[in-house]
């Protein structure tokens, strides 16, 4: 893919997101990592790795970004090629996630033997 392509691409996915509470500014910071404090350290941190990760690829990403179409937060969307990463603590509620197409579930969970 070409660098108009891919800078294409990376604007078409940014506009099916919009910053959480204001349904009409889509714009959201690339490259930032935000955080919020109602999540644990361990999530934030875990985010933090994934946005880094992708820095490390040279790709963009924006994080706690709300999708237009289903009004569902995202932790981190990857603006290259639209995949979801969802970071999760906890078994049960990475269930949520099953059989969601584009969406990859982080665990940062301990299995118990």
């Amino acid at each position: 893919m070409n660098k108009k392509d891919l800078a294409t691409k990376r604007n078409d996915t940014q506009r099916l997101y919009h910053v959480p509470g204001m349904a009409n500014i889509t714009n959201r910071k690339r490259n930032a990592v935000f955080i919020s404090p109602s999540n644990s350290l361990e999530h934030e941190i875990g985010k933090m790795k994934v946005c880094y990760e992708l820095r490390k690829e040279k790709m963009q990403f924006i994080t706690e970004a709300v999708c237009n179409k289903t009004q569902k937060r995202r932790d981190v969307v990857c603006l290259d090629d639209g995949m979801i990463f969802e970071i999760e603590t906890d078994k049960k509620r990475a269930e949520r996630f099953k059989g969601q197409k584009g969406v990859v579930v982080i665990k940062l969970w301990k299995e118990i033997i």
